[in-house]
This record gives C-alpha cells, structure tokens and sequence, in this order.
C-alpha cells in the first residue's frame, strides 16, 4: 500500500475522532482545517451553508491565505460557490476551466482567481443539499487529485452528521430561548440572562431596563393584517439588532413588545442618550407594499439600583413607566417613580373588570326613542350601551369607554352592540310592521379596525336588516383621525352618517360640506336653557339654516321640556330626542311602551 493510501486511512481516522468528541461546531472547523493542512498542505479552506429560507448562503468558517468570505444571496449569487450548490454535486476545475466559466457568465469573478478549486456537497441524509465545503489553491505547484477529492469526500460526509447533530441541539435550545418570528432572545432568555448580568455589574456604574410597546399595533393589524404585522416586528427587530452590544441586551416578549437591558451606563444621562437611541431605531417609516406605515413606540424604563436589584421588579416597573408614556400621549419614553404604582393599580381594576365584562358580557342596551313632530309617533330610537357591573351596578358609558378605547376593549364592545341591536331592530321591524331606525355611536377607535364594515355588512345580511335603517353617529373627531375611507365604505352601504354632539367639535361648518354626512344632531348643550339664552339662539339658528341649505337631517337631542321642542319646532325642526319624551329604557320598557298596541 502506498505512504500517501497510509496517510488518507490514518488521517479517516483522526477525521472521524475530530467529528465525535469535538464540543462546538466551531472547533471541528478549526482542527479539519489543520488536519487539510499537514495532510495535503492546503491553506486555503471553508464551509460554506445554504439557507434557503433566508436566500442566504453564509460561510461559518472561512480561512485564505488571499481573501475574505464573500456575502451573496443563494438566488442572485454567482460566485463559485453558490455555482456549486446549484449544480447539486462535486466540482473541481483549474484555472483555466474558471476562466472558461467566468467568460461564458456562469460564474462571477470573486476575490483571487484560484488555480485548483475543489467544492463537494453537505448533503443530509434526504440528499439535499445544505452547504458545501471547499479548497482552493493560488500556486500550480500544488495539485487537487483523486486522493485529495477522496479526503475531502469523506470530510464531507462525517461534517453533515456533525452539523445536523448540533444543529438538532441548537434548534432546542433555540426554540426554547428565541423567537421563530424576530429571531431576537425571548422573554425566557431575558429573566434566566436578567439576574446574571445584575450580580456581575460594575458597581461604579448603573443599569436600566427597558419595557418597549409598539403603539397601536393592533390597529395597524386590522388595518393591514397579519403579515403586514409580521413584517414590521421583524423590522423593527432587524434595526433594534443593529445596536445590540455586550451592553445592550435585546429580547422579544412577546405580541408588541421587547426588553432591553442596558449595562454598565455611567449616569441617568446616559441611559436617556442610549434610550433616545433606541426610541429612533424603532420609531420610523415602515415601507410595506409601497405603503408607508408610521411606527412609533412608548418605552418605560427602571434603573438598577435605583429601584430593584432583582430583574423580576425591574421589569414590572418598567411596564409601569411604559403604561405611564402611553397615558400621556404615546411615542417617548418614561422613567419610573414610585407615584406610577398609584395609577397603574386604579386603571388595572377597571382594566382587569373591563376585561371580564367582554368575557362575560356584561353589557345592557338601552333605548332612548326619537319622535316625529308631524306625525306624532316614534320614528327610531339611539342604542345607548351600559355595562352591568355585578358590584357597582349600572356604569354610564362615559366612565369605561375612554378606558376600553385605551386598552382596545372598545372593538369587542362595538362588535356587541352592532350584533345586538341589529337583531334586536329586525325583529321589532318583523314583529311590529315597523321601519325603526336604528343609531348606533361608534368611536373613532372603532375606525381603525379593518373588520368593521365587513362585520357591519354581515350582521346586516344576517338579520335581513335593510341598510337604510341604520344611522352610524360619530363624533366629529373622527374626522380628525384619517377615517374617510371607512366612512365612505360605510355610505357605499347604504348606511347613513350622522355627527353627533355637532357644533362642540373643531371646524364643524367647513367639513359638512366636505364629507359624506347625511344629518345633524344638535348638541343638548345647546338645547339647554335655550328661551333665556341668546347667544345659543344664535349658534342655533346659524346650524339649522346652514344644515337646510345643505339638505341635512337634523335631529334635536336633549329636549326636557315644552318650551325647548316649541323653539326648534318653529325654525321646523321635526326630529327629536330627550327625556321629555322618554329617557334611555330597556328593550323590554320600550317594547311594551312604544310599540305594543294598547
């Protein structure tokens, strides 16, 4: 047997010990191309793995004695290697067979012409193909035979089980300690990392935690839906993984939101200069189907060992300051103090109840009836919801709504009261030969929800429910939050669109001619007293003239007396509403007093 056939067995061997007891990847790397150099005196050595997923081809090790690792995309790549992969099978060509390629365009000249390059397959025991491993030489003193490709060959086979084999391991504790989506720590990693780096910090210097929300993310959901959703945490994890360090720590918790830990900061200065940073990292344009979405974010932040020493409180702080930012406008970023706890613990009752009353439905509507002066009866009525609480009993929407539109409880409520009242209007309509018409508020909230006229159209098709009986009353604020397109929606319907509360808006007289509204109702403020008050005489005048020269609906809430429906029945005024003739009643009081023959 000849010396060269006793070095490949010899060096099978050490290949073979090399795969099995080496502890990392990393280091079966180093020691293979260590072993390529004293066997075949070849310096020049990498590995090169596909992932298709990605469209990346990465190189984990890559030594040359000429160049760097290139970086290409697997799809749109054509150096050597990435020719390699896609012919799916060992290539070895000399100098002038990489030039021939490099002239017919199949490959593009990266780096250091070689004078021997020699690529063989990792291929997995499916056969597909998952890398490459590859030597190359510079000097034409040194040849790539049978005997080279046969080491090679072999080195192949044996690194595949190696990377499969930790690849499996990584994989577990990857699932276990990463995000699939952001790719980014989990919430795991942070709390098992979170304590460590605190009992190792300088103690000349401080660190901070930070509880990071993207602000309404859910509506951005609604609006543009899963993927979309997807895609901007992801690049939003992609910028926040540019300014990772050994001192900043980057994790994902979960939905809409991240943690970071920032070590080793000098003063409170500095944590505010790092957070700004950050803030910036997030805060941007997001293009998205030549779509530009504007993402901003609220960030609460706790300092070690000004508040805790101990992540678990640290954390909880930081969300506290997060819900502090957010409650007072959203996009910047708070630090923790102690009054916080105060708030926070108030709204979290009503949260934590709110919550429970959606699950439970705990919801009553009531129906306050509107009149028409001509012909004396009931024309409609406005569905007003309540919340049943099983403690404090009967809660006015005006205490739980701006609550439920802040926590996003306020689109399960808008989808009760949609559904109930719908039924409810169909079946008095069927049952009484009545054309009831309904009104419904919805809060400008409601409008950035994607699924609202969907839900509208089939909740009306459901109870056989003729859109023309249905009033949507907004107020006029929605117009001040880009809503048009869903209120144009809402028309093309064949649903009417009223302001509610009109004239205590901003620039109500400009856009009644601008937007698709169909009626008016005029405030109860200024109803009010209005026989001994001349200036809401005035203002009053001024809304019903200007409605009529629009062709405008107009209905008059907040009638308590005689006097107040005589006045707007003289500038005729037709439609009315208020406790002179019924305050708000249940479904069952309106029913038997309104509808039911006597």
């Amino acid at each position: 047997m000849k010396s060269t056939d006793l070095n490949i067995e010899r060096n099978l061997y050490k290949i073979s010990s090399i795969i099995h007891d080496s502890e990392n990847l990393n280091v079966i790397f180093e020691k293979l191309s260590d072993l390529i150099k004293e066997t075949i005196g070849i310096k020049n050595f990498y590995v090169a793995l596909l992932n298709k997923e990605l469209d990346l081809i990465t190189f984990p090790y890559y030594t040359d004695i000429k160049d760097h690792a290139p970086k290409e995309k697997f799809s749109s790549g054509r150096g050597m290697t990435n020719y390699a992969i896609k012919k799916n099978k060992k290539i070895l060509i000399n100098k002038k067979e990489y030039e021939q390629l490099v002239s017919k365009g199949e490959v593009e000249a990266i780096g250091t012409p070689p004078y021997y390059w020699l690529g063989v397959p990792l291929k997995n025991f499916n056969q597909s193909i998952i890398g490459l491993i590859a030597i190359q030489t510079y000097n034409k003193d040194i040849d790539i035979d049978d005997i080279h490709i046969q080491l090679m060959n072999f080195i192949s086979e044996q690194l595949t089980l190696a990377i499969e084999r930790f690849h499996h391991i990584k994989e577990v504790e990857h699932l276990t300690y990463y995000d699939p989506l952001t790719e980014l720590p989990n919430k795991s990693l942070f709390f098992k990392e979170g304590n460590k780096i605190i009992t190792k910090k300088s103690k000349n210097s401080i660190l901070a935690c930070l509880f990071i929300d993207i602000d309404d993310f859910m509506a951005i959901n609604d609006k543009h839906g899963d993927y979309a959703s997807n895609q901007i945490l992801q690049k939003v994890s992609y910028n926040l993984s540019k300014i990772k360090s050994d001192n900043i720590k980057i994790y994902y918790w979960g939905a809409d939101k991240f943690t970071i830990i920032l070590n080793n900061c000098k003063d409170i200065n500095h944590i505010k200069k790092i957070s700004k940073k950050i803030k910036a990292a997030i805060c941007n344009n997001i293009k998205l189907d030549n779509k530009l979405i504007n993402i901003t974010c609220s960030i609460g932040i706790s300092i070690c060992p000004i508040h805790s020493e101990n992540i678990n409180d640290l954390c909880r702080d930081a969300d506290i300051a997060m819900h502090q930012a957010k409650e007072k406008g959203k996009n910047q970023f708070y630090i923790f103090e102690e009054y916080m706890k105060d708030v926070i613990i108030s709204n979290y009752g009503i949260n934590e109840s709110l919550r429970e009353a959606v699950s439970k439905k705990q919801w009553e509507i009531y129906y306050q009836p509107q009149f028409d002066s001509k012909s004396n009866k009931v024309i409609g009525f406005e569905a007003l919801i309540r919340w049943r609480h099983p403690e404090k009993g009967l809660i006015m929407p005006s205490n739980f709504i701006p609550t439920a539109e802040s926590n996003e409880c306020i689109f399960d409520i808008g989808k009760y009261v949609i559904k109930k009242v719908f039924e409810q209007t169909s079946k008095w309509n069927q049952n009484y030969n009545k054309n009831l018409i309904a009104s419904i508020n919805l809060s400008p909230k409601e409008f950035e929800r994607k699924k609202l006229i969907p839900l509208i159209k089939d909740t009306l098709e459901k109870f056989n429910l003729s859109s023309d009986l249905i009033i949507v009353e907004i107020t006029e604020n929605t117009f001040l939050n880009n809503n048009m397109n869903q209120i144009k929606k809402l028309k093309d319907l064949g649903i009417k669109v009223s302001i509610d509360d009109f004239g205590t808006g901003y620039s109500s007289l400009s856009y009644l001619q601008e937007y698709p509204i169909d009626s008016i109702k005029i405030d109860k403020s200024f109803v009010r007293n209005i026989n001994k008050d001349n200036q809401k005489k005035i203002l009053s005048n001024s809304i019903i003239s200007l409605a009529k020269n629009l062709n405008l609906d107009i209905v008059t809430e907040g009638i308590e007396n005689k006097k107040e429906l005589d006045f707007f029945i003289n500038k005729k005024c037709t439609k009315f509403q208020g406790y002179y003739f019924s305050k708000p009643i249940t479904a069952n009081n309106f029913e038997n007093l309104f509808l039911k023959l006597k």
